[in-house]
């Protein structure tokens, strides 16, 4: 046999021997059952290394494991869990922002699942924290009077658990907080008549006082507004308007101290729309 024959039937043979050999397991298309089932093995290592440092309380060692087997198995068996307990995880972490951006990916992903209801909830647990922060933690900073952003988003979140969900387990706590968030916010727009009051911007605190009484029936500031609206109109020289909103405070909050300042001297409403019907 000639040389030349012999190194063809080399390379034909060597040919034979690729097609033949094992699968190249950097082809997904070619992977086996048996690299599938080691994936699940990871994924389940992973996950429960995640719950492990919850269980022991670090929360954002488990974010961080959480992050990872979403980024390794985005399609695996413990996805859509990890998904859910990531929310956890930050918001137990005090990692608000973070635990927002959670929860929006979850129901960005799972728009019909069940437990949306769940992430919603916990979205607006995040923000109704999210303005409690270090420095008012530290200082006893009164949140009613900061800027209000993040508990409008709370009440917006808890508003859409309760007319959205009002069968899930969610819905009667989210109910309780929108009545003392609606307080919040009555008495932050409170906060701000009085500074418009203090800087003489009498026309703004007016305003401010108007929006508490027409959208915030209920609260314990709408007594005040009508107080603040009142004094309002007498800087104003509104004599009449004035007078209507006294006669509105006295036939509702009787008992109220500004009733007895001398600048709302007992039975003004009365006395001006006595005077309006002699004038009619």
């Amino acid at each position: 046999m000639s040389l030349a024959v012999l190194i063809t039937l080399a390379i034909v043979l060597a040919g034979c021997g690729g097609r033949g050999g094992s699968p190249d397991v950097s082809d997904p298309m070619q992977r086996g059952a048996g690299d599938n089932r080691q994936d699940e093995r990871s994924a389940e290592e992973l996950y429960e290394s995640a719950r492990s440092a919850m269980s022991r309380g670090d929360y954002r060692t488990a974010a961080e494991r959480l992050e990872n087997l979403q980024a390794r198995y985005p399609f695996g068996p413990y996805s859509r869990q990890a998904q859910l307990d990531l929310i956890y995880a930050y918001f137990q972490a005090r990692e608000m922002g973070s635990a927002i951006n959670a929860a929006d990916r979850f129901m960005r992903l799972n728009p019909q699942d069940e437990q949306v209801a769940y992430a919603r909830y916990m979205r607006g647990r995040a923000n109704l924290d999210r303005g409690n922060d270090f420095l008012t933690r530290t200082f006893d900073i009164d949140r009613r009077t900061r800027d209000p952003n993040a508990i409008r988003e709370a009440y917006a979140d808890f508003l859409q658990v309760v007319d959205n969900y009002p069968d899930s387990e969610y819905a009667d706590d989210a109910e309780e907080r929108m009545v003392i968030l609606r307080q919040h916010l009555a008495h932050y727009e409170m906060y701000v008549a009085g500074y418009y009051m203090k800087r003489g911007a009498y026309v703004a605190a007016a305003n401010r006082a108007q929006n508490v009484i027409q959208n915030f029936q209920g609260t314990p500031a709408v007594r005040d507004a009508l107080v603040v609206l009142a004094e309002a109109y007498g800087e104003l020289e509104l004599a009449d308007l004035q007078a209507d909103v006294v006669r509105v405070l006295e036939m509702n909050y009787p008992e109220h101290p500004a009733l007895q300042d001398t600048l709302f001297s007992p039975g003004l409403g009365d006395a001006a729309a006595a005077e309006n019907e002699q004038d009619s």
